[in-house]
């Protein structure tokens, strides 16, 4: 995402987010529109003007601006998926497959919509910063006064603001939600990763009873653990299951992370019934 510039918040009572975000829709088109002015000013900032330059700087300046594009193509995907482009119409445009486009792009989608599918800081204001770009940009393009702007749903259809402001508590609630998910996950993978470094989990056959049962309590650990982490895969599928409701344009990439995590559901499930085994 691009990025913030630097805005201080005056106000002594914390900003509610919501109020501050246009539509998804509307975050990803300025979202692109900043990274485009970003791109705008290094390739100005990368006309060479030095008489000798160090031997590699011109190519090191211009790996750096195909990095920016390559920036501008992510955030563009984003923007056509807020906008309900399809991925076998993305991968028309591209010349690849659907499924090729998918695989490229999906991550960016979805770390977007972890974000919660904002441009910007939740203390700045999307369509003051939107605003300010118009100005900017106006001064190179007189003719284009609200270029950033006009284009919006906010500025096109007043009043839209305030509906899509309520739209977004339930997707924040959720997102919310699916972070402190993902926090106890990595939790229990750490606390698995101990456990694995103790040793084996299978039990030796004979000898010392006393060893015999700290081996059982060992598997009994990593079994409990594996168990754990299959409840959290599968409230985690849930919440992306709701996600796909909350936020339509983007159920197809909930709906791929919902079968990821109960796919990893099962696979502790399946492990921990095979520790259980390792008691008899």
């Amino acid at each position: 995402m691009p990025d913030a510039p630097e805005t201080p918040h005056s106000s002594s009572t914390p900003p509610t987010p919501e109020l501050h975000r246009l539509s998804p829709r509307d975050e990803s088109r300025v979202a692109l529109a900043l990274t485009l002015r970003q791109l705008a000013d290094a390739v100005l900032d990368a006309v060479p003007v030095e008489p000798h330059p160090a031997p590699g700087d011109l190519l090191r300046t211009a790996l750096k601006l195909q990095r920016r594009t390559e920036d501008v193509v992510r955030e563009a995907v984003v923007a056509e998926r807020e906008r309900g482009t399809t991925w076998a119409e993305i991968g028309e445009v591209a010349g690849v497959t659907r499924q090729s486009a998918h695989e490229k792009w999906y991550g960016d989608v979805h770390a977007w919509a972890a974000i919660g599918r904002s441009a910007l800081p939740p203390h700045l204001k999307t369509l003051d910063v939107a605003t300010e770009a118009d100005t900017r940009y106006a001064g190179l393009r007189p003719d284009r006064p609200h270029a950033v702007t006009s284009g919006l749903d906010a500025v096109r259809f007043p009043g839209s603001h305030a509906y899509e402001a309520s739209l977004r508590v339930r997707g924040s609630a959720l997102h919310t939600r699916r972070t402190e998910l993902d926090a106890r996950v990595t939790k229990l993978n750490e606390t698995y990763s101990a456990l694995h470094a103790q040793g084996p989990v299978n039990s030796p056959l004979g000898g010392d009873p006393s060893v015999v049962d700290a081996h059982r309590g060992h598997a009994d650990a990593v079994r409990a653990n594996r168990l754990a982490i299959a409840d959290v895969h599968d409230e985690i599928a849930t919440v992306y299951d709701q996600l796909v409701t909350a936020e339509p344009p983007l159920a197809e990439e909930h709906r791929t992370q919902s079968d990821w995590h109960r796919n990893a559901c099962a696979q502790a499930r399946s492990y921990a019934g095979l520790l259980n085994g390792t008691r008899d």
